[in-house]
């Protein structure tokens, strides 16, 4: 699955087809108001930053310290021409070995449900160590039962993989947070479930 998705963002066209004029929409400017409200620290991590437009602009404007890593090339090539001022890490969610505590806020648009189902709650185990215990998550997830689902993105053939509400709801949890807010977003015929998270504190009661 990893080969597909890869072949498919180095192949096909998914900057013009998907971020070509893409402006923050207002739910999305509303949770990065509750992240700057709640979150006191500027790091961010951004797994599956594409070209770094818009989100990783965005949140570059508001003053935060961005890293982000993204599986191709192409993406991580165009978002360092785009921010020259954050770091850009080409490679695997899964290759990535950052500190403990090591980011106040773990981003994730349109990525994760790119990675087998079965490995999102191993995960959000490893975002639950990078985001420190007062930081925030904000990511996107499918929202409905999808196993090595085919399409097209850009005019190249992309592969999809999540389970239920309920279910990714139950993964976030299980990894270690809290659920402050969702979300569903319909668009272009996708639907996609945002959860804005924290994590569980040691002597907080679920």
């Amino acid at each position: 699955m990893r080969k597909e998705v890869k072949e498919g963002y180095e192949k096909g066209d998914y900057e013009g087809d998907y971020r070509e004029d893409r402006i923050i929409q207002k739910q999305e400017e509303k949770f990065f108001e509750k992240i700057s409200d709640i979150v006191e620290g500027k790091k961010v991590l951004d797994l599956g930053c594409g070209t770094g437009v818009p989100f990783d602009t965005y949140l570059r404007k508001q003053g935060y310290d961005l890293t982000g890593v993204d599986i191709a090339d192409k993406h991580i090539e165009k978002a360092r021409e785009n921010l020259p001022e954050a770091e850009f890490i080409q490679g695997d969610f899964f290759e990535q070995d950052f500190e403990q505590n090591s980011f106040d806020v773990v981003v994730s648009f349109y990525a994760i449900f790119h990675i087998p189902r079965e490995e999102h709650e191993r995960l959000f185990t490893r975002i639950r160590k990078w985001v420190d215990d007062n930081g925030l998550i904000l990511v996107t997830l499918g929202s409905s039962e999808m196993d090595n689902y085919e399409d097209e993105i850009g005019g190249q053939k992309m592969v999809w993989s999540s389970y239920s509400v309920d279910k990714n709801k139950e993964i976030v949890e299980k990894a270690g947070f809290n659920i402050i807010e969702t979300y569903i977003e319909d668009w272009r015929e996708e639907s996609h479930l945002w959860v804005l998270a924290e994590p569980k504190k040691a002597n907080k009661k679920d």
